[in-house]
């Protein structure tokens, strides 16, 4: 799943609170790197009124499909706010990182059942769609279906048990179950 689709899932509601979040000078970090200006209105004298008219700047971007911010959104978001996720996970499959960050392909290195069971641990402990955000988004950058094929987390994301389902089911279809030879490297 992309990172436009996981906004696109979470709805606004949800995206507004992890908006509301970021300090000032993490979301121009956002907005420059998905490619946005950061400029405002001369009358937004205001923290306030600067973080409203930026936020409606978001709105317009991620209506219009902008992948590039909706994946700075989801690492700024997570890397400033939600470390601690990124951390008992990776504690969780023993791989080496610091403070949550890692060059380990730990999707390509553990077998789907370790990381459906470290999902698993992580929905018992923390908000199940902050964990359905991260291991989502880590499925898009490691290029594992693993996650999108995983119904709990699609759920937690906001899809119905129905929709999960239907997603579970065309994933599938379309590029074999994660984990099995039979999976295409796309």
């Amino acid at each position: 799943m992309t990172p436009i689709e996981i906004c696109q899932h979470l709805g606004n509601e949800r995206i507004d609170a992890y908006y509301q979040e970021l300090s000032g000078k993490e979301v121009r970090a956002v907005l420059k790197a998905g490619g946005t200006s950061s400029a405002v209105p001369k009358t937004a004298y205001t923290k306030a009124a600067r973080l409203k008219a930026w936020r409606k700047r978001f709105d317009t971007e991620l209506e219009g499909g902008n992948g590039q911010l909706a994946l700075a959104l989801l690492i700024e978001w997570l890397m400033r706010h939600h470390r601690s996720l990124l951390v008992d996970y990776l504690d969780f499959l023993e791989v080496p990182h610091r403070q949550g960050e890692t060059d380990e392909d730990f999707c390509e290195t553990n077998p789907p059942q370790k990381l459906r069971e470290g999902a698993t641990m992580l929905l018992g402990k923390y908000e199940p769609h902050h964990v359905a955000t991260y291991l989502l988004l880590v499925g898009n950058l490691q290029e594992t279906r693993v996650f999108e094929q995983t119904p709990e987390l699609l759920t937690a994301l906001g899809l119905s048990e129905a929709d999960a389902t239907a997603y579970v089911a065309a994933s599938i279809e379309a590029h074999g179950e994660a984990g099995s030879a039979a999976q295409s490297s796309d």
